[in-house]
C-alpha cells in the first residue's frame, strides 16, 4: 500500500517537456507539499473504434525523471476520464490499464453522466471542467456519492487566471454547500505552470471563499486526501488477507483445564482459611483462571 501524508495535490497535469514538469515539482517541493498526483486526460468521446477493453485507456505516463525527488515527495498517478454516455463503466470494469492508475477521476459532460458518476462510477473523484461547465449536481445525487466514498474535486488554478472561471467555480461550490454542506471536497491545483501554485495555507483561506468552513479547508487538502487515497487503493486492490504480528508482551488467560505447574503448586498448598485440596474438590463446578504472560518474538 501506497504510503501518503499531506499536503496533498491530486491534480498535477502531465506535462511532456520534462523541464517543465521538473520545475512545477520543485515548486511544489518547495511549498510544503508531500503527496501529489500526475493527471492524464482520457476523452471517451474521441475513442479509437477498434479498440476494447483494456486496450482502450493508456498506460501510465512515464515519471522516471522525476525519481531524483522520490526521498521529497511521493508522486501517484491520476486518469482522468471525459465522457459524454455510461458505456465508458463496461470499457473500465474490463481494462487492466486502468487498474496501473492511483486515482481515477470522472469529468461529466451532461446531466445523465452527472447522474452516472455520482451513483454508479467505479472511480474516485467527480471533477468539472472549470471553463464553462454549467452543470449543478442535485441533493440527492450528492448524498449518494458521499456515501459511496465518491469526492467532489475543486481546481483553485483556473479561479486565479481566469474571472469567467471564477464566477463559475463560485457558483459550484457554493451549490456544494446548499446540497450537501460542502462534504468529501478537495481542493487540487490543475496547474500547468509554477505562476498558478499557491501554498498549503492559501489554499486553505481560499477555501473560504468557496464556501467551505475553516476545518473543511484545511482537511481539503489534509486528511480528506488522505482518505481519498485510501479509498482508490481500497478499490484497486479489492478483498485482500493481512497479516499482523505483535511487537510486545501479550496477555492470554488459560481455562482450569489445561496443565501447569502453576496449576500443580496451587493444588498441592492449602488455601488460607486451612481447607486442604479434599475441600476443594466438593466444587466441581468453580473455576480457576491463571494469567500467563507469554512474550512474542
Amino acid at each position: 500500500m501506497e504510503k501518503t501524508k499531506g499536503f496533498y495535490d491530486l491534480c498535477v497535469p502531465f506535462n511532456k517537456d520534462q523541464k517543465v514538469m521538473t520545475s512545477i515539482v520543485k515548486e511544489l517541493i518547495e511549498l510544503g507539499y508531500k503527496t501529489i498526483a500526475i493527471e492524464e486526460i482520457f476523452d471517451h468521446s474521441k475513442k479509437d473504434a477498434n479498440k476494447r477493453g483494456s486496450e482502450m485507456f493508456p498506460e501510465p505516463a512515464d515519471v522516471s525523471f522525476l525519481n531524483e525527488f522520490k526521498n521529497k515527495i511521493k508522486i501517484l498517478s491520476r486518469l482522468t476520464i471525459i465522457y459524454v454516455d455510461v458505456s465508458v463503466s463496461h470499457a473500465m470494469s474490463n481494462s487492466m490499464n486502468i487498474k496501473k492508475f492511483n486515482i481515477v477521476a470522472g469529468l461529466p459532460k451532461n446531466d445523465v453522466t452527472l447522474t452516472h458518476c455520482c451513483t454508479t462510477f467505479n472511480g474516485d473523484i467527480v471533477t468539472f471542467d472549470p471553463e464553462g461547465s454549467k452543470l449543478l449536481v442535485n441533493r440527492k445525487n450528492y448524498q449518494v456519492a458521499v456515501k459511496r466514498g465518491v469526492f467532489f474535486e475543486i481546481k483553485y488554478s483556473p479561479v486565479i487566471t481566469n474571472s469567467s472561471c471564477r464566477k463559475d467555480t463560485i457558483k459550484l461550490t457554493h451549490n456544494y454547500h446548499a446540497k450537501g454542506k460542502s462534504k468529501s471536497i478537495i481542493l487540487s491545483s490543475g496547474a500547468r505552470n509554477i505562476f498558478d501554485l499557491r501554498g498549503p495555507f492559501d489554499i486553505s483561506n481560499l477555501a473560504l471563499i468557496f464556501g467551505l468552513s475553516e476545518d473543511q479547508g484545511k482537511n481539503s487538502i489534509g486528511s480528506t486526501c488522505r482518505q481519498l487515497v485510501l479509498r482508490a487503493e481500497a478499490r484497486r486492490l479489492g478483498k485482500t488477507i493481512m497479516f499482523a504480528k505483535g511487537a510486545g508482551p501479550i496477555c492470554l488467560s488459560s481455562s482450569s483445564g489445561e496443565s501447569s505447574s502453576e496449576e500443580d503448586e496451587m493444588e498441592g498448598g492449602k488455601n488460607e482459611s486451612g481447607d486442604d485440596d479434599d475441600d476443594m474438590n466438593e466444587q466441581p463446578n468453580k473455576k480457576k483462571k491463571l494469567w500467563k504472560i507469554v512474550k512474542t518474538s
